[in-house]
């Protein structure tokens, strides 16, 4: 990515590579250009034909969004990878089965006494990472994992979109855009709910990380356009494979040669991506689209018991933004966490994956590609020579700072008790609880350095002054 910063924002000029992006959905995907699966015999274009229109310039989040393959197992961990998208921007890792009981929801997802298997083999849906919050209206009265409270026990600044004052019809829906790309020009990582063509939720069926947004207009200004184009990030839940949509492995599609591709990115103006249910799921629909709030009755799963329905008035649309690590002082530096392989799992390594790199896990946890998983254990065995690159940014030549790490092991516990044990302000004044302190004194505005250890652990990096409180 390339530009010019204005603010908190980059404004960059469209390339004709990125003009040329193809797209699709959670499943499908298409892109060619400087976005696109470079493997050679993928034509992404054959999954919904979508060409995402030509702007004049690009609003990104401060840090780019690397597309990150999520575990299908369990019913998918689409909210749970976002998570670990914005704590990767965050200077912090944790693994997809870590980032689920870090949102001290207690449950398992094998659901209460067995219920797993009394349900057809579908993980207790409370135990996934929501995006609504608890006590709004809009769930049922039981514990689940909502994003909120997820976010703040990782240790992240978060915003989530205000539902309960949207208006039904195309103006909420307008306003709800308009919130997402205010939240991206201020440079910070937005998910939101989308419907896919073909699924059944009623307000969303997955989570998607907003890679950046196309504008013909003032990249400053946060006003709802309908020929604004939003690039999405699917965290590769399906892969194109002779030209149809298929379930995901543990290793993507595209890692390996001759093994089809995994799109990632897709992309479609704000008016053609709002829908009814009913609507996103006709064969012409696009593969993802955003439902149109309403004031009917409707059923949501979320709060319920984990498996049966209950009835809410809506839909709504739901998102949050990760702001930037929970810091009360305000002293903290930009840190960008990288994944660099190979990464090894059992002494193999893993292959690199176009746009992915080596941002996914393998092994996979639980039994089986498609969801039907009965276990609350981790994967049996995690990548070893796990890589990260870590990166300052916003440095000062001749400040000295230090560095913190912190090493954490598998959370647990319920609401705040599954807060990571990193502090929230006060580096400095808080140094005991660090692993470790690198102290360096700047010579760029920027400082990198790189670290090795297995996914299991839980990994996080905070930088301030030395002189900071």
């Amino acid at each position: 990515m390339s530009g010019t910063t204005i603010g908190r924002f980059v404004y960059a000029a469209a390339t004709a590579g990125v003009a040329a992006l193809l797209v699709v959905a959670c499943g499908g995907g298409a892109s060619s250009g400087s976005l696109g699966n470079t493997t050679g015999a993928c034509d992404q274009g054959a999954v919904d034909g979508t060409i995402a229109p030509a702007t004049a310039s690009y609003i990104y989040p401060r840090q780019t969004v690397t597309p990150f393959y999520q575990w299908e197992n369990n019913n998918g961990y689409c909210g749970e990878v976002s998570m670990i998208q914005a704590g990767l921007s965050n200077g912090q890792w944790m693994s997809q089965f870590n980032a689920r009981l870090v949102c001290g929801s207690g449950l398992s997802q094998s659901g209460p006494d067995g219920a797993c298997n009394v349900h057809q083999q579908d993980s207790d849906f409370n135990a996934q990472l929501l995006l609504e919050n608890p006590g709004s209206g809009v769930t049922g009265p039981n514990r689940y994992a909502g994003a909120a409270q997820c976010l703040l026990n990782s240790r992240l600044s978060a915003a989530t979109y205000d539902y309960t004052r949207q208006q039904p019809g195309v103006a909420g829906y307008r306003d709800f855009m308009s919130w997402v790309k205010n939240e991206v020009i201020g440079g910070h990582q937005v998910t939101l709910g989308v419907l896919v063509n073909g699924e059944s939720g009623s307000q969303y069926d997955h989570d998607a990380t907003v890679i950046k947004i196309g504008t013909n207009h003032s990249p400053a200004d946060a006003t709802y356009y309908p020929d604004d184009v939003l690039y999405i990030d699917d965290h590769g839940s399906y892969a194109l494979q002779g030209g149809h949509l298929a379930s995901t492995p543990a290793i993507p599609r595209g890692a390996k040669p001759g093994t089809g591709c995994t799109p990632f990115v897709y992309a479609y103006t704000f008016d053609s991506f709002a829908n009814t249910r009913e609507g996103a799921n006709l064969p012409a629909a696009h593969a993802y689209s955003i439902v149109i709030p309403g004031n009917a009755n409707i059923e949501t799963y979320t709060g319920g018991s984990g498996y049966d329905p209950l009835q809410i008035v809506g839909p709504h649309n739901y998102a949050f933004s990760v702001i930037g690590p929970a810091d009360s002082s305000g002293e903290s530096l930009p840190v960008l966490l990288t994944i660099i392989g190979p990464t090894y799992s059992d002494g193999v390594a893993n292959p690199g994956a176009p746009l992915a790199g080596y941002s996914y896990e393998n092994p996979m946890i639980g039994t089986s590609n498609r969801g039907k998983s009965c276990t609350n254990e981790p994967p049996a065995k995690w990548m070893t020579n796990f890589g990260l690159q870590v990166t300052v940014s916003g440095l000062t030549p001749g400040t000295t700072y230090n560095l913190y790490r912190y090493d954490l092991s598998p959370v647990s516990g319920v609401a705040s008790a599954a807060a990571l044990l990193v502090p929230t302000g006060k580096f400095n004044a808080n140094a005991n609880l660090a692993t470790s302190v690198t102290t360096f004194t700047a010579s760029a505005s920027a400082y990198s350095t790189s670290i090795t250890t297995t996914s299991d652990k839980i990994v996080v990096f905070r930088c301030v002054a030395a002189n900071a409180p």
